[in-house]
């Protein structure tokens, strides 16, 4: 490891609950992967894989890259969390779909679940430039 890779790696040590909620959102996405992988679906690992693959080329690369790689996972788990916040309350009080599958993903856990990771895409989007600052 070189010099500026090491002074990175230091202040993502420093940096503990940031580097904590990065992962658990990058683990929990790759966990719902893997599960949907084992069902037939692979596109959703593919895509976690795809942005592990980004996280460690921009770790590499420069802090910048890496504070771009944070910024667009910060976002995309904002969206992910605000769209199914959204869909919750539409399935809630617009039309609700009777499949159970659904139901269980949009009802009370899932809108907490969706919740926490809105906060942890917010803290993760507004505390990035903290880490490398």
């Amino acid at each position: 490891m070189s010099a500026v890779q090491e002074r990175r790696f230091g202040m993502l040590v420093k940096h503990l609950r940031f580097v904590t909620i990065l992962g658990i959102t990058l683990l929990f996405f790759l966990y719902k992967g893997i599960s949907y992988a084992a069902i037939g679906s692979y596109v959703p690992v593919v895509f976690i894989v795809a942005i592990l693959a980004l996280f460690i080329a921009g770790f590499y690369k420069s802090e910048k890259a890496f504070i771009r790689v944070l910024s667009f996972w910060a976002i995309l788990v904002v969206l992910w969390s605000f769209v199914r916040l959204l869909l919750g309350i539409v399935n809630q009080f617009v039309k609700p779909i009777p499949e159970g599958h659904v139901h269980g993903q949009l009802g009370i856990a899932g809108s907490l679940l969706s919740l926490a990771f809105l906060f942890a895409g917010v803290y993760l989007l507004r505390n990035r430039k903290k880490v490398f600052g």
